[in-house]
C-alpha cells in the first residue's frame, strides 16, 4: 500500500512540477526549444554542405544563412506589397472612413448611443489601452530580442551538435547505445521533417491563395495570400488569424465583394489543407494521433504562448519517438501514435528498426 501511495505521489509530482517549471522557464526555455527544433531542421543541409568538403565553420554559417534568407525573403515580399498598398491610401482611408460611419449608424440604432457619446467611449478605450503603449513597445523589442537569441542558439547547438551527442551517449548504459543512436536520428529526421512539411504545406497555401485571390479580382492578392499562408504555421489558430487578417484588408481596399470571395478562396484552400497537405505531406513525419496534436498545441500554447504553439507538435513528436525506444516507455509511444489500436505495439517497432537500416 505504502509503494501505490509512492508510486503515485511520485506521478503527481511530475504532473505538477514539469508544466510549473516549463511556464516558470519559458523566457530561458522557449526560445531553445525552438532553436533546437530549427537547428535539426538545418542539420542535413549542413551535412550536406560538410560532404562538398565545406569546412564545418562555413557549413554552420551557410546553414544559418539559409534560414535568415527565408525571413529575409518573405519580409522583403511583404514591404512591397506594403509600398503598392501606400499608393492606394487615400482610397482606403475614404473607404474605412464610410466603414466607420456605416458601423456608427448601426450601433446607434442598436444600443442609443449617438456618435458622440460612441467617440467619447472610443477615447476612454484608447486611454486606458494607451498606458500599456510602453508595454507593446517592450514586447516588440523582446521579441526581436529572441529572434537574434534563437539564431545564437540555432549556431552554437549546430557546432556543438557532436558533443551533445557524446554527453548523451555517456550517461547511457553502454548495451544501450544501439537504442540511444537510433533514437536521435529518429529524433532529428521528425523535427526537422515536420518543418520542411510545414514549408512545402506554406508555399502550396500561398500558390492556393494567391491564385484564387486574383481569379477573384482582389486587390493585393498576394500580399494577402502571403499573410494567410504564413500564419498557418500557428496549427488550428494560424488560419484564422491570418484569415481574419486578409478579410479586414480585403474589406477597407475592396468592399464586401472581396471579403466574400476571401472566404470562399480560403475554404477551397483549407479543404485542399486539411485533406492532403497536411495528411500526406506533414502528417507523415511526425505519426501523432488527433487527440495528442491538439492536446499539446493547447498545453504548449498556455505554456508558452505562440511560440510554444507553433513548436508544439514537433516537440511532442520527439518525446513520442524518444518513448518508443525504451520497453518502460512504448505504451506511451503507442498511446500518442496513430497506429491503429488492435495492431498494438508492434508497428512502433517495426518502425524504429526501419530507422537504424
Amino acid at each position: 500500500m505504502t509503494e501505490e501511495l509512492s508510486k503515485i505521489a511520485r506521478w503527481l509530482f511530475i504532473i505538477i512540477a514539469i508544466p510549473a517549471g516549463l511556464y516558470l522557464g519559458k523566457q530561458f526555455l522557449a526560445p531553445l526549444a525552438i532553436g533546437m527544433v530549427l537547428a535539426m531542421m538545418l542539420i542535413p543541409v549542413m551535412d550536406w554542405l560538410l560532404s562538398k568538403n565545406v569546412s564545418k565553420g562555413l557549413a554552420i554559417a551557410g546553414s544559418t544563412l539559409i534560414l535568415l534568407m527565408f525571413f529575409v525573403i518573405i519580409g522583403g515580399l511583404v514591404a512591397i506589397q506594403v509600398k503598392m498598398i501606400s499608393k492606394d491610401w487615400p482610397q482606403i482611408e475614404k473607404t474605412s472612413l464610410k466603414l466607420l460611419d456605416d458601423t456608427q449608424q448601426f450601433i446607434e440604432e442598436k444600443s442609443g448611443l449617438n456618435p458622440d457619446e460612441q467617440l467619447k467611449q472610443a477615447k476612454t478605450l484608447l486611454a486606458k489601452m494607451g498606458s500599456g503603449g510602453s508595454a507593446a513597445i517592450g514586447t516588440i523589442g523582446g521579441t526581436f530580442a529572441n529572434f537574434i537569441l534563437v539564431i545564437v542558439y540555432v549556431v552554437l547547438l549546430l557546432s556543438q551538435r557532436e558533443r551533445f551527442k557524446k554527453f548523451v551517449l555517456l550517461n547511457v548504459p553502454k548495451e544501450n547505445h544501439h537504442r540511444v543512436r537510433k533514437a536521435l536520428k529518429e529524433i532529428r529526421k521528425t523535427s526537422g521533417g515536420y518543418f520542411w512539411g510545414m514549408f512545402k504545406a506554406m508555399i502550396i497555401l500561398a500558390v492556393l491563395y494567391g491564385v484564387g485571390f486574383a481569379i477573384g479580382g482582389i486587390k493585393y492578392a498576394f500580399l494577402l495570400a502571403v499573410i494567410a499562408a504564413v500564419f498557418s504555421f500557428i496549427p488550428y489558430l494560424g488560419n484564422a488569424i491570418g484569415g481574419g487578417l486578409a478579410a479586414i484588408l480585403a474589406l477597407v481596399s475592396g468592399g464586401p465583394s472581396s471579403v466574400l470571395a476571401v472566404v470562399i478562396v480560403m475554404f477551397a484552400a483549407q479543404m485542399v489543407d486539411n485533406y492532403i497537405t497536411q495528411p500526406y505531406v506533414v502528417g507523415k513525419e511526425v505519426d501523432l494521433n488527433p487527440f495528442m496534436t491538439i492536446t499539446s498545441v493547447i498545453a504548449f500554447g498556455a505554456l508558452w504562448g505562440v511560440a510554444g504553439a507553433i513548436i508544439a507538435i514537433p516537440i511532442t513528436g520527439i518525446i513520442k519517438v524518444s518513448f518508443q525506444y525504451f520497453p518502460n516507455t512504448e505504451s506511451f509511444a503507442f498511446m500518442m501514435g496513430n497506429s491503429k489500436p488492435e495492431l498494438g505495439i508492434e508497428p512502433i517497432k517495426k518502425e524504429a528498426d526501419k530507422v537504424e537500416r
